[in-house]
C-alpha cells in the first residue's frame, strides 16, 4: 500500500501548537539552535493547565488556503477548552478532526470538543477504536505476562498482588459519539487505510509492525472479564507530513505501535526515507534501558532536525535522546514553525 504526497507543502507553512500534555512552564528557554522552527511560550505558560493527555493543533498554508487540523483531544479533565482558549484558538477552524487511537488520555475531550466543531468537520477514528483495552504491568524484575498467562491464570496472580498496575481502560462509547455527530452535523469517517487529507498531507492507517519488540508491552486488549489478547494497536493513527526539500514529519499520538515502526511505515507508505521532525507520545516508559538505547540510535541514524518526545515518552529517553542535536522538550504551548 503507497499513498502520494509527494506534492508536498513550502517550507514554512507548516505551524505545530501542542494544546495539551503532560507538562507545563514558565521558564523553559526557546533554543537558539533551532532557529525559530521551535518556540516556547515562556511566561504565557502561567495560562495553560497540564494533564496526562495529548492534543495537537496542526495549520498548513497552501497559496491563499489555509488548512487546519487536530489530533485528539486530550484528558479528561479537559485543559483542551481552557489552553485553545488562551491560546485564541477558535474550534470552528478546524477542517477535520484526527483521534490517534481509543485511549481516554487521547479522547478525553471529545465530548466536549464536538459541539465546538463547525458543519462538516470530519471526524476520522478507526473502528478498533472503540476497543476495550487493560493496563497489566506486572512489578519490578518481572516479565510482561503473554495474553494467555493472564487469561489462564489472572484470578490467582490478581490474589498475590502481582501487578504494579492494573487498570481497566475506559473505552471510547459509539453510541455518543455518533449521537453526538449527528446532533451538530458532523462527519465521522471510520477507516482502516490512510487518507490524504490534502496536499502533502496524510494519515497513515494500520501501522506495521516491522518488529514486534516495539510495541507497547503491558497493555491488552480485553474480550471478556478473564479473557485477553495481544494488542498490536490497530487503532492507531499517525500523520505524515512532506515538507518540500526537507523531508518527512512525524506525528504521533503515544506511539504504542512503537517510534521505530511508525517512521518505517512512514517511508514505505510515502515513498520518502528523509525524516525532517518527530513529534509526539513515543511511549518508552516502560521499556528497558538498552531497547530505549536501540531505538534513539535508529533516529541519530536518520539525523532528523527536531525530535521532540512529549507526554508518553518517558524520562529515560528524553535523557539518552538529549545527546543528539535534534533533540528538544514540548510542554502546552510548545510550538513548531516548520
Amino acid at each position: 500500500m503507497s499513498i502520494n504526497i509527494s506534492d508536498g507543502i513550502e517550507s514554512g507553512n507548516l505551524t505545530i501548537r501542542i494544546l495539551t500534555t503532560n507538562t507545563t512552564l514558565s521558564t523553559l528557554l526557546t533554543e537558539e539552535k533551532f532557529g525559530g522552527k521551535v518556540i516556547q511560550p515562556h511566561t504565557n505558560a502561567s495560562k495553560y493547565l497540564a494533564e496526562h493527555g495529548l492534543a495537537m493543533s496542526i495549520e498548513i498554508k497552501q497559496g491563499e488556503e489555509t488548512k487546519k487540523y487536530l489530533l485528539d483531544t486530550g484528558g479528561p479533565k479537559n485543559s483542551i477548552i481552557s489552553n485553545a482558549e488562551g491560546m485564541s484558538i477558535d474550534f470552528k477552524d478546524y477542517d477535520k478532526l484526527i483521534l490517534s487511537h481509543g485511549h481516554m488520555d487521547h479522547f478525553g475531550g471529545l465530548i466536549n470538543v464536538l459541539p465546538k466543531l463547525k458543519e462538516g468537520c470530519e471526524i476520522i477514528l478507526t473502528p478498533n477504536s472503540y476497543n476495550q483495552n487493560t493496563i497489566l504491568v506486572p512489578k519490578s524484575n518481572q516479565e510482561f505476562y503473554s495474553p494467555e498467562t493472564l487469561t489462564e491464570k489472572f484470578s490467582e496472580l490478581q490474589k498475590q498482588n502481582a501487578f504494579l498496575f492494573s487498570i481497566k481502560l475506559p473505552s471510547l462509547n459509539r453510541n455518543i459519539i455518533e449521537n453526538l455527530v449527528k446532533q451538530y452535523k458532523l462527519k465521522i469517517i471510520e477507516a482502516q487505510n490512510p487518507i490524504k487529507l490534502s496536499a502533502g498531507i496524510a494519515t497513515s492507517g494500520e501501522i506495521e509492525v516491522f518488529d514486534d519488540r516495539e510495541l507497547t508491552k503491558g497493555i491488552y486488549l480485553m474480550k471478556s472479564r478473564k479473557e485477553f489478547e495481544e494488542n498490536t494497536f490497530r487503532d492507531e493513527i499517525s500523520i505524515y507530513i512532506n515538507v518540500k526539500d526537507k523531508g518527512l514529519v512525524v506525528i504521533t499520538g503515544c506511539g504504542h505501535t512503537g517510534i521505530v515502526n511508525t517512521i518505517k511505515h512512514g517511508q514505505k507508505l510515502t515513498g520518502i526515507n528523509k525524516i525532517y521532525a518527530i513529534i509526539g507520545g513515543f511511549h518508552k516508559e516502560w521499556e528497558k534501558t538498552e531497547d530505549i538505547e536501540e531505538s534513539v540510535r535508529f533516529i541519530e541514524g536518520l539525523n532528523p532536525e527536531i525530535t521532540c518526545g512529549m507526554h508518553c515518552t518517558g524520562f529515560e529517553f528524553n535523557k539518552i535522546m538529549s545527546r543528539h542535536p535534534s533533540h528538544t522538550f514540548g510542554i502546552v504551548g510548545t510550538e513548531f514553525h516548520l
